[in-house]
């Protein structure tokens, strides 16, 4: 089992989930980690969270955790703000700009 740290940076609305455990790569890291939500999501609001989301990465390619853009648009302000506090600097808050996967509308994928 993987330990995780959760960090909220109120100001600008993103929580980061680290991996306290040594680094893991990102074949070890799978979806057999992740338990499953009692909550059903709309096709919509899963594409919106994989587009807000992206991976923390360290320099030598190993994963470190995940970090969620518009952070309380999935998930509920009092457990964000139960998080412990993070400023994350303008290098960290900057999107990649090849992130874009697919292009979602009306609840189907076009690109």
């Amino acid at each position: 089992m993987i330990d995780l740290k959760v960090c909220y940076d109120r100001k600008n609305d993103i929580v980061s989930v680290y991996f306290e455990d040594e680094r893991v790569s990102v074949e070890e890291y799978g979806v057999k980690n992740i338990e499953q939500s009692q909550k059903e999501y709309s096709f919509d609001e899963v594409a919106s969270l994989i587009l807000d989301m992206v991976d923390i990465i360290d320099e030598n390619g190993s994963l470190l955790g995940f970090r969620v853009f518009n952070a309380s648009n999935y998930y509920d302000v009092d457990l964000l703000n139960s998080a412990d506090y993070e400023e994350l600097d303008m290098t960290s808050i900057k999107r990649p700009q090849d992130k874009v996967i697919a292009r979602v509308s009306a609840g189907q994928i076009i690109y």
